[in-house]
């Protein structure tokens, strides 16, 4: 493999493991979801344009939060013509925000991975089969011979137990705050 096809290859999955998290932020800072999904792609190319200067093993969720919060400015100085563009001090403030919720969100996400660590190995099994292989509960409960009554009461108490535990480790957390 030449080194543009693994440079290519380390840029996608980086991207495709945090462009969720970078989207959200966009979204949570543009109230249009088209000029969102032009940001979001203005951010991509500007993101493979800078990608040789970004070391990797160092934060690219962090490094694309930037690159995109760079982004909406520029839409907003784009945009500062209509008469519905926030004030620089709101925007700050719903930044400030946004990047609140994402550390959240990170947090939350950091507990749900050790809780599902926790979970029997079957159980864990099933929400792999679920979530990560994308099996419907149709099809869940012709392999499993089960009911699909079954499958969403047994879902509905893994969910239950995640939840359970997420929160308790928020809590247990914040004690120590």
């Amino acid at each position: 493999m030449d080194s543009n096809s693994r440079q290519t290859e380390v840029f996608l999955t980086l991207l495709m493991t945090n462009q969720r998290r970078i989207n959200s932020f966009i979204l949570s800072l543009v109230p249009n979801f088209n000029d969102a999904d032009d940001i979001m792609q203005e951010t991509i190319t500007v993101m493979w344009r800078k990608f040789e200067h970004f070391q990797i093993g160092t934060d690219f969720a962090g490094w694309g939060l930037k690159v995109a919060y760079y982004c909406i400015l520029n839409y907003r100085k784009q945009k500062s013509k209509d008469k519905l563009v926030f004030s620089e001090n709101l925007f700050q403030q719903m930044k400030e925000v946004a990047q609140a919720k994402q550390d959240q969100t990170d947090e939350r996400i950091k507990h749900l991975r050790r809780c599902i660590g926790k979970l029997k190995t079957e159980d864990q099994r099933f929400l792999k089969a679920r979530y990560e292989l994308d099996c419907n509960a149709r099809n869940l409960a012709l392999q499993m011979n089960r009911s699909i009554q079954y499958i969403y009461k047994h879902l509905a108490r893994i969910h239950h137990t995640l939840n359970r535990c997420v929160k308790q480790a928020v809590r247990a957390r914040e004690a120590f705050e």
